[in-house]
Formats: structure tokens, sequence, C-alpha cells
């Protein structure tokens, strides 16, 4: 009962005094969908702004070619907790695919929700990681054609977001 009480001191003793951290300034970071490298600046401790930069894909083989796109997304903080908050961002996406015979142009709608762990108290302040969905709608036009694949796609750039951001 003892070390129980001596156990239960320590986490209470640790946890009552943190707090939030703050969130304020720029920050530049990774996430998985859709492969990018992401600009945010913070508008407030509940709300910024992210733009983002694809990293390009190249394919090779029989038809070879290359994929570029950038992105924009108003992110929301509704739930903010001392070690962890929630993400919500709606956000648009724009692609440029060029291929031996087939180039064509994709725009993105949709949203993404993650888990955000703040890591400052494990010793690398100013630093968040994010796991989470992002979802939506794709529109794709071609030189011959033009077709939409509509509500809560997983294509993308949508899918699985992984990433970690760092707050200068």
């Amino acid at each position: 009962m003892r070390k129980f009480l001596t156990i239960a001191h320590i986490l209470i003793a640790a946890v009552i005094p943190a707090q939030t951290p703050s969130r304020l300034g720029i920050a530049l970071g990774y996430m998985t969908t859709p492969n990018s490298v992401v600009y945010r600046n913070t508008l407030n401790e509940n709300s910024a702004l992210d733009l983002w930069v694809d990293i390009p894909e190249f394919d090779v083989g029989d038809v070879s070619g290359w994929n570029v796109g950038f992105g924009a997304g108003y992110t929301m903080f509704p739930q903010k907790q001392t070690y962890m908050a929630f993400m919500v961002r709606p956000q648009v996406w724009m692609g440029y695919n060029s291929a031996a015979d087939d180039n064509y142009a994709q725009i993105g709608l949709g949203v993404a929700g993650a888990v955000v762990a703040y890591l400052d108290t494990l010793g690398v302040p100013n630093t968040d990681i994010y796991a989470g969905m992002s979802a939506g709608s794709v529109i794709t036009v071609g030189k011959d054609f033009t077709y939409a694949h509509l509500l809560l796609s997983y294509r993308k750039p949508f899918g699985i977001l992984l990433g970690v951001m760092r707050y200068f």
C-alpha cells in the first residue's frame, strides 16, 4: 500500500503543475498526407494556417513521369489538454501529374483530423507529433477526360496522417 501511495504521489506531483505548452509563431514539419513539407503560421493558441508543398514523386519504367502538388488548410485545435490536443483541418490541395501519354491536374477538397502529442515533457521542446486520418473528394481533369471521386475518398492526397512539427 505504501508503494502505491508513493507512486500515486509522484504521478500527481508531476501532472498537477504541468501546463499546456504555448504554440505561437511559425512551425515547419512533415506530414504523410500528401507526403509534404508543411509551413504553419499560428493565428492564436487555437488556430493556424497551414501551407504545404508535396515532395515531388518520379515514376520510371515504361510509363515515366512526375507528380507535384501543393495545398493549404485552416487548422483548429478544438480541445487542448496538458499533454495532447485534437486537430481538425479543412483543406484544399492541387496537384499535377505528367506522364508519357497522360497529363492531368487534380483538385482535392477535404478535412483532416488528428491527435497531437506534445513532446515537451519528454525533453523535446516545441515539437509535436501527429497521428490521424484525412478524407475528401478528388476531381481529376485531363486532356480527354474529367472525373470526380466524391465523398470521403482516401485517395491521394488523403489517407493516414502521420507527422511532426517544430515550432520556432
